[in-house]
């Protein structure tokens, strides 16, 4: 069992907050283990072959313990909402040698694989904190770094959800609503594992949706914050083919899909690709549906994003519906 104890003063210095590394040790996890997002089959088969393991040895070989626990500092604290990819790697670097050991051995006991040992044999535990650094750069580049926009859309849409239903409930309200597998009771937060492990998080949480998770994932990131990792609401959207949806014919058949492919906030250029439309066609169809009070735009960064209206959701649900 999985116990973090969390009261109503834990919540309130809890928040949420996005993490390439945390989604880019996921991420590498499902490359070896597909089955824990089918979704994503069509990436897996693209990226596996780009990326040489062999030189990327100790990243894979941290990510990949026998035992269920992954060392937390590959995975550092987010000081703000959306940390830079050089500050994570930076804060992995920089992580402590006694703290470096105190996880191999967690995660590893005496038996330290190949990959770690070189590292170790060659610069000790602060070589190993560096390495990982690099070679997590790498795997960024190679794995995720095409595919971040696109992820960071769900994610941020997840949160956004959320956090407008914390405001209707209280964060504690969401607690049991990011996985099924999570109960709290107002002062503690439990997870059924096959391990037993305590955790005091009263400091507060930070909270980190996943599009690459498939259940629920800890780590601790510091003695003043604990990170978990969730799945996020739409993750099976990133790579999903547009969806032709059939009935009221008013908007006909190409808006209609359109609309369907907004449940996920998208950009124009993104719905062109997406359904081998010109831009100029895209933006008339998003201009009609915008005056029907079905789609709503809103800046993020130097992008432009539609998304699906309550209004254009309630219309969705009803047609598929029909279609069951």
């Amino acid at each position: 069992m999985l116990t973090l104890h969390v009261g109503p003063e834990s919540l309130a210095r809890s928040r949420f907050a996005v993490s390439r590394l945390a989604e880019l040790s996921c991420a590498l996890e499902v490359l070896t283990h597909p089955d824990r997002a089918p979704f994503a089959l069509g990436w897996v088969k693209l990226v596996r072959p780009r990326l040489d393991r062999d030189s990327v040895a100790l990243v894979y070989a941290l990510v990949e313990p026998d035992s269920s626990y992954v060392p937390d500092f590959l995975v550092p604290l987010p000081t703000e909402y959306e940390p830079t990819l050089d500050a994570e790697l930076a804060a992995v670097a920089a992580t402590p040698a006694e703290i470096v050991r105190r996880q191999l051995a967690r995660a590893f006991g005496t038996r330290l694989p190949r990959a770690v040992v070189d590292v170790l044999d060659d610069g000790g535990e602060r070589a190993v904190a560096e390495a990982a650094a690099d070679q997590l750069r790498h795997c960024w580049d190679v794995v995720l770094a095409d595919a971040w926009p696109a992820l960071r859309r769900v994610l941020d849409e997840d949160v956004r959800q959320r956090a407008a239903d914390a405001a209707r409930e209280g964060f504690g309200g969401i607690l049991t609503g990011l996985h099924p597998t999570l109960h709290w009771d107002g002062t503690t937060l439990t997870r059924a594992t096959s391990y037993e492990l305590t955790v005091d998080a009263r400091p507060g949480l930070v909270l980190l949706p996943s599009v690459f998770l498939p259940w629920p994932a800890l780590w601790n990131g510091t003695q003043d914050q604990i990170l978990v990792g969730y799945p996020a609401r739409g993750r099976g959207t990133v790579w999903s083919s547009p969806r032709p949806v059939l009935g009221a014919p008013v908007l006909g058949p190409r808006r209609l899909t359109l609309l369907a492919d907004l449940r996920t906030a998208r950009s124009t250029s993104e719905l062109s690709s997406r359904h081998g439309l010109s831009p100029a066609t895209v933006s008339y169809h998003l201009a009609r549906l915008r005056a029907d009070d079905l789609v709503a735009r809103r800046r993020e960064g130097h992008s432009v994003l539609y998304g699906a209206t309550e209004r254009a959701l309630a219309l969705l649900a009803v047609l598929d519906e029909d279609q069951g």
